[in-house]
């Protein structure tokens, strides 16, 4: 599964990010997405209802709260493979092998014109949430992606290496990355959710 979802995040296409655009890639502006992604969702969703949080636009969209619950679970899974790849010894020698540039990532995570099915282990597991408890689980989990960078080397993240079901590479910077966009690509969306029609006043 966790192959599946990796996989589904390589294969988005590309648009024009909103986070900051950066080439230095050392660990400072890793922390920094982080904390924009953070900011701008924390912005969006400061002092909703609970008839926002759990408002709908159809039968087949996700509210609000779904959106957030989704971020925190899809991180923690993700989180769990670059502490895995770091277990395995530093293969250096496969740098040559990866492409593009790191803001790359981010590009093709926040563009929403290509969108796949969450699989049933990250689907959202309710339909009625409190923004309090949601927002308490979500920051719990980034404090333990946080902490993870912060005793983790800039060489090991960008010393493990491994190779995508899709063939392709990437360090474990770049798979932090993608922890990164999936919460602003979903950020994204509860922008959406606010700006549908039928989204409450109150």
């Amino acid at each position: 599964m966790r192959k599946i979802i990796f996989l589904a995040f390589l294969l988005l296409g590309t648009g024009i990010t909103k986070a900051k655009v950066f080439n230095d890639g050392n660990k400072d502006t890793l922390l920094s997405v982080f904390d924009g992604a953070d900011t701008r969702l924390l912005n969006d969703v400061k002092g909703l209802s609970s008839e926002q949080i759990n408002f709908k636009p159809s039968a087949e969209s996700w509210s609000i709260g779904q959106c957030i619950e989704h971020i925190t679970k899809t991180e923690g899974m993700l989180l769990g493979m670059v502490q895995e790849m770091l277990k395995k010894p530093a293969n250096p020698e496969m740098r040559s092998k990866i492409k593009g540039e790191d803001k790359q990532v981010l590009t093709m995570m926040e563009d929403r014109s290509k969108k796949f099915k969450a699989p049933d282990a990250l689907q959202p597991s309710k339909t009625d949430y409190d923004l309090d408890e949601l927002i308490k689980n979500m920051e719990k989990q980034r404090a333990v992606t946080l902490a993870f960078i912060n005793q983790t080397s800039l060489d090991d993240l960008r010393n493990h290496i491994t190779q995508t079901p899709n063939k392709d590479y990437a360090d474990a910077y770049r798979s932090l990355l993608f922890i990164a966009g999936h919460s602003l690509r979903h950020t994204e969306q509860i922008e959406e959710v606010k700006t549908a029609q039928g989204f409450p006043n109150k």
